[in-house]
């Protein structure tokens, strides 16, 4: 791969990142990475590339780089960081890439090819980059493979010491990353599900591996022992950052489930837990045996029944009967047998016809050992018939989630703070993971960190 060919491709896969994730909305936010990036850039390898860094508008823990010197974060990402150093391991490690021509020396053109031609197909769900080893849907991290991510923790660490950070920090991060991926795996575990979580640094920097420790201590002898790692300047540049799911996802507030973009709430049963995967939004049970599937379609001039029954087959259909839920147009039926995340299983369905947005919200219940009759019905029912239009109040307390960042006194932990948490499940894990203190550290009294309000 040449040098325009690089330029060529990240040119024209930047305007599909984009539309995939969407630049995060705020220019003072997008100024600061910039200025970090074409630091550190400056100073690397290869200088006179033409530099593009993006903050994107997505919540996973994420960063990758594509040819040209096309560069991108998230939000997430930047939502764990704790310091402009670690910030600086981030950018340095994928503007390592770039420099080492990690793409351009691939093995195959087959192995090009199945890279770039993942980028077109972004809007996966599934996150990637540094902590995924530069993966779109892990698909970098196939082509790449473990040698070049050493090669860039290498280059990188050298980057951050040329530019005044301290390389320590990039084992830090690199840590602080890993830990936040064990608990994904854990909870996955509890949760019974697959942990999401592609190739991640798990694999490509094992604990019992010293050498990437290694060549990222040999730069410290690089730089003119001024390091700094600028925390608290981070910190604020960060304070009131957005915090999770995009708009059209939803959002949980106790036992309150609010759909800000639709005009809906409902109201979840006690102990069950709000889990999205791209558009689809799901209630499980807190064995995780029983899933309520919400799903939300245009429909054309038919009715509630009508639409079940063109989707399930008239003959699947059985205890079928019209009604309104919130003045809205509903059916609800059981299918004997319909596809669940279970497996082939009969299946509670809801449809309810929203005429101001010409939106059907259509709800699928089942449970993991159902045979004919559906144990979680109960459940299903009460949370269904909760479904009604947001109010003027409802918005209010749907309003987005922030990071925003406070000192500890002498009386902080994270276990009060979780308390009055917003964040739906497991908030002490997630406050400490924020803040680099999972499993189980605590602020220091004086100490500037996050929180989620």
């Amino acid at each position: 791969m040449s040098e325009e060919d690089e330029q060529r491709i990240g040119k024209e896969q930047h305007p599909y990142i984009l539309k995939s994730y969407g630049a995060y909305r705020s220019k003072r936010l997008q100024a600061y990475i910039n200025e970090i990036g074409q630091k550190l850039a400056r100073v690397s390898d290869r200088p006179d590339i033409n530099y593009t860094f993006t903050v994107l508008d997505d919540d996973t823990v994420n960063a990758f780089a594509m040819p040209g010197g096309y560069l991108y974060i998230s939000r997430g990402m930047l939502a764990h960081l704790n310091s402009e150093a670690e910030l600086a391991a981030v950018l340095g490690h994928e503007i390592a890439h770039v420099t080492a021509r990690h793409a351009a020396r691939l093995e195959t053109r087959s192995k090009i090819a199945k890279v770039f031609g993942a980028a077109a197909g972004l809007a996966t769900g599934s996150s990637g980059g540094f902590v995924l080893g530069d993966a779109f849907g892990g698909v970098f991290v196939r082509g790449y493979g473990r040698k070049f991510e050493l090669e860039a923790d290498e280059l990188g660490a050298r980057n951050m010491a040329r530019a005044g950070y301290p390389p320590s920090s990039m084992l830090a991060t690199i840590e602080l990353l890993k830990q936040k991926e064990k608990f994904e795996i854990r909870q996955a575990r509890t949760e019974g599900r697959e942990a999401r979580v592609y190739h991640g640094l798990l694999s490509s920097h094992p604990d019992n591996d010293k050498r990437y420790r290694e060549v990222i201590k040999a730069a410290e002898n690089i730089g003119d022992g001024g390091a700094e790692e600028r925390a608290e300047e981070y910190l604020e540049r960060i304070n009131g950052l957005k915090w999770g799911e995009r708009e059209q996802v939803g959002i949980l507030r106790d036992r309150q489930f609010y759909h800000p973009q639709l005009g809906i709430k409902m109201r979840f049963r006690e102990g069950w837990r709000l889990d999205n995967e791209g558009s689809r939004i799901m209630a499980v049970s807190p064995d995780n045996d029983a899933i309520l599937q919400i799903n939300a379609y245009s429909y054309r001039n038919d009715t509630p029944e009508e639409m079940l029954k063109r989707q399930l087959g008239e003959n699947n259909v059985r205890d079928g009967r019209s009604l309104t839920i919130a003045g809205m147009p509903a059916y609800i039926a059981i299918a004997n047998r319909a596809d669940s995340p279970f497996g082939p299983k009969p299946v509670r369905y809801v449809v309810v016809f929203d005429q101001r947005r010409r939106k059907a919200y259509i709800f699928a219940g089942a449970g993991k050992r159902d045979l004919s009759r559906i144990a979680a019905d109960e459940d299903f029912i009460a949370m269904i018939f909760s479904l009604d239009r947001m109010n003027q109040a409802d918005y209010q307390v749907a309003r987005k989630l922030q990071v925003r960042v406070i000192r500890a006194d002498e009386t902080t932990s994270f276990e009060s703070l979780a308390d009055e948490s917003p964040l739906p499940n497991y908030p002490v894990d997630r406050l400490r993971l924020i803040n680099g203190m999972y499993p189980d550290g605590q602020p220091e009294p004086g100490q500037m960190f996050k929180v989620i309000l």
